[in-house]
């Protein structure tokens, strides 16, 4: 099973301001030479495999009021395997979603420097998953439930945000319904340069279609551990990233890792909602 959508976390606890908003554009290439089986333990492809994905990501964040925020979340995929046998590839529109972000009390006891959010999205798939040997997506229309903590503060004198995130997806269809869950770290460190580390877990339900076709990675039915980290550099109103992403772990998906760049565009004002 190729994951998709499993994207960047974002500062999903804070809300934007008012007529304020934000573009992430970002490029992501994945390949894997090795999958995680059934019980978790690695396994080599056979024949020379090779599993690849390359993702571009459009997510846009915009203030309606100064509580509620409008979501977007699109993507384009070419997904892809390979062996000494032979090449199939698929090429096109993968899940799209819209949402909404809502800023209330993190917890609903956390004071202040803490922020929280909660946040509803609903996924629909924008291609075929029947009679197609490389499927953009798992198929099924989502819909997912949020909510969010957060925070700045100072490490080693540097101004730093954590964000952390739990959620439910759940799926029509093929695919299963999932626990998510997310932290995402980022430090300013001098000079217009952020970095950032981002970890994210994706936990199904079991709920969703077993293998096909002896496929070992085509269950719907994974685990996925993953780790992202990134550079950020100011330039002017925007902010250019660079960084590399890592399969942890999992169960019933690939295994592998790859570099994503991405660009970040403020409008309406400042976008940098996290900073103190």
């Amino acid at each position: 099973m190729t994951v998709f959508g499993t994207g960047a976390a974002y500062a999903n606890a804070w809300t934007q301001a008012k007529g304020h908003g934000i573009f992430i554009i970002q490029d992501d290439r994945w390949s894997a030479n090795d999958g995680f089986a059934s019980n978790h333990n690695l396994f080599r492809f056979p024949d020379h495999g090779q599993s690849y994905t390359n993702q571009t990501n459009v997510y846009v964040e915009y203030g309606l009021t100064n509580k509620l925020t409008l979501l977007g979340n699109f993507w384009l995929n070419q997904v892809g395997y390979h062996n000494t046998y032979g090449r199939q590839e698929n090429f096109g529109f993968g899940d799209q979603e819209l949402g909404v972000r809502y800023k209330m009390r993190p917890l609903g006891f956390l004071g202040k420097p803490w922020v929280g959010s909660s946040q509803i999205l609903v996924g629909i798939p924008t291609y075929k998953v029947h009679d197609v040997k490389e499927p953009l997506g798992t198929g099924g229309a989502s819909v997912e439930i949020r909510h969010s903590i957060g925070r700045p503060y100072k490490l080693f004198n540097m101004w730093s945000y954590v964000d952390i995130s739990g959620g439910l997806k759940f799926r029509t269809g093929r695919g299963a319904h999932e626990l998510r869950f997310d932290v995402t770290h980022g430090t300013n460190i001098g000079a217009g340069f952020t970095i950032m580390e981002e970890f994210s877990h994706i936990q199904t339900m079991d709920n969703g279609e077993m293998f096909n076709y002896g496929n070992p990675i085509s269950s719907t039915n994974f685990d996925l551990t993953k780790m992202r980290f990134s550079l950020l550099k100011k330039v002017g109103p925007v902010s250019l990233q660079a960084g590399y992403e890592r399969d942890l772990a999992g169960r019933n998906t690939g295994a592998g890792s790859g570099p994503f760049v991405g660009i970040w565009i403020p409008f309406g004002g400042s976008s940098g909602h996290w900073a103190p």
